[in-house]
């Protein structure tokens, strides 16, 4: 999850960013209109290459280019499934501009996909998602999983936690209205707890500073599509873009510099990384790099853990017990107030998160399962290679949607219900962390914002989903799979916080 799409930043490598170009632009909009007008109204003259077996393809889907560009970046869920059902096959190709995209499925196709050394992460995310900068040395990429990894150390974290806590217990407090947006309060909760733990103490601290910054993620956020049928059309949204990096950019250049100079020594992973001999540019990419490819994805699993305890009174109490029981082994519960309830969450240490919380645990699992809508993209950057009956061709991108065993009903029957306490077929089919040698690099401090979002959320507040009239919603929502960046519910969906005394 967290990094689990590896949304690096394009442009963190350099220090300047040309806006020259943005005036050009418009001028050759009304030719690029022309020539694409002649394009995208017939469908595309796919030819297979002569010398390749006709056999060993996948069928292929013919649209048009604007039906499967608008189709695949649009509504992908919807598209997949279509995909499957027109061709009758558990693979399907089709092409985006010059580019062979494959789409698979099944046991088999699952275990190749994430085993294969051939199927390259890095660029399939570099040219069919444009979120990695395009000639990334692998170094590089091995220098932030190893910051990554010191960051998430156990005495890192455990120095962390109170600050975690604190940060999440703040921002709720901070709610006007008790009745929310799951989708964009509890984003802004764990965006906050995010900053906190990937940049520095004086960014975190700012809290206007953090909203400006999660306004502009937000924006790079939605735009990164290149491969859309009219995205690389330069217009306002890559002003938008290029305004937003840029404020991003000069946030974290203005955050480390003034550390340099000041002299000042904070315990925050800023610090580390200076103390590390890390190069200027690293670490503002560093910082730049970590909050867009975490902060989403485990804001979406976080508001969705809550929509679920919501609509399951049982799991919630359970949840709720457990955490009450933890609080009580570190600290007297019954002799706290409710102002001092977060102090007794704060006293859990680390090992107990992680190891003492087996019914969130669970929670946590299951939630993964249910509402991730992720479509895992890789290319074949080795010679051909064989999946099943098929053949996957040198250079071309195979896409796999976790949907393909998420809701699986063999392996996970009644596939749609959010059950935690539902027995595990094959543990090998879990995907919800990654899988193969990509599993999720921030695993673990996700995993323990997950939990402190739940505990601040249990411990002190009643919730319940509502509609917009405040009716009591009974039932889980559904996820809008087709949704990739926040899986909103479908429907009319709140959640409503009831502050609780114990």
């Amino acid at each position: 999850m967290f990094l689990a799409r590896y949304n690096w930043l394009p442009w963190l490598a350099s220090d300047a960013m040309p806006l020259a170009s943005t005036v050009i632009y418009v001028a050759i909009i009304t030719s690029i209109v022309v020539v694409l007008f002649h394009r995208v109204v017939k469908p595309q003259n796919n030819k297979k290459p002569a010398s390749r077996s006709q056999n060993t393809l996948p069928p292929e889907l013919r649209w048009s280019v604007a039906q499967l560009a608008h189709s695949f970046f649009t509504a992908q869920f919807d598209f997949i499934k279509e995909g499957f059902r027109v061709t009758g096959s558990k693979a399907f190709r089709f092409q985006l501009r010059k580019n062979q995209v494959i789409v698979v499925s099944g046991d088999e196709a699952r275990r190749t996909f994430f085993g294969a050394k051939s199927l390259n992460l890095y660029e399939g995310f570099q040219v069919l998602i444009g979120t990695i900068p395009t000639g990334l040395n692998p170094r590089v990429l091995h220098g932030i999983y190893k910051r990554l990894n010191n960051l998430q150390r156990p005495d890192n974290l455990q120095n962390l936690l109170p600050q975690l806590i604190t940060d999440c217990h703040q921002k709720m407090n901070s709610w006007d209205n008790l009745i929310i947006d799951p989708c964009a309060s509890l984003h802004d909760v764990t965006f906050q707890m995010i900053i906190r733990a990937v940049t520095s103490y004086e960014v975190a601290e700012d809290t206007r500073l953090v909203s400006h910054l999660k306004y502009f993620y937000d924006i790079i956020d939605a735009s990164v599509k290149p491969l859309h049928l009219w995205a690389w059309v330069p217009g306002l949204a890559t002003f938008y873009k290029l305004r937003a990096s840029m404020y991003v950019y000069w946030t974290f250049h203005q955050a480390v510099k003034r550390r340099v100079h000041s002299g000042v020594r904070r315990d925050d992973s800023l610090q580390q990384l200076l103390d590390s001999g890390e190069s200027f540019q690293c670490i503002v990419g560093f910082m730049m790099g970590l909050p867009i490819a975490g902060a989403r994805s485990t804001g979406t699993i976080g508001t969705w853990l809550l929509l679920y305890l919501a609509s399951e009174p049982s799991w919630s109490r359970a949840v709720h017990n457990e955490i009450k029981d933890l609080t009580t082994t570190y600290r007297d519960f019954s002799s706290l107030s409710k102002e001092d309830i977060m102090g007794s969450i704060s006293a859990i240490p680390l090992a107990a998160w992680e190891s003492q919380t087996p019914q969130l645990d669970l929670c946590i699992r299951e939630t993964l399962r249910r509402a991730q809508p992720h479509t895992a993209v890789r290319r074949n950057i080795g010679p051909d290679l064989s999946i099943g009956a098929y053949t996957i061709p040198s250079n071309a991108f195979v896409l796999y949607p976790f949907s393909d065993t998420t809701l699986n009903p063999t392996l996970y029957p009644d596939p749609l219900r959010w059950d935690p306490g539902r027995t595990v077929v094959d543990n090998n089919a879990f995907i919800g962390w990654g899988g193969g040698t990509h599993l999720c690099k921030g695993q673990r401090l996700a995993n323990l914002t997950l939990k402190i979002i739940v505990a601040c959320t249990l411990m002190s507040y009643k919730i319940d989903i509502v509609s917009k009239n405040g009716d009591v919603v009974t039932g889980a929502p559904v996820p809008d799979w087709n949704d990739y960046l926040t899986c909103r519910p479908r429907g009319d969906c709140t959640l409503r916080f009831t502050k609780c005394r114990e």
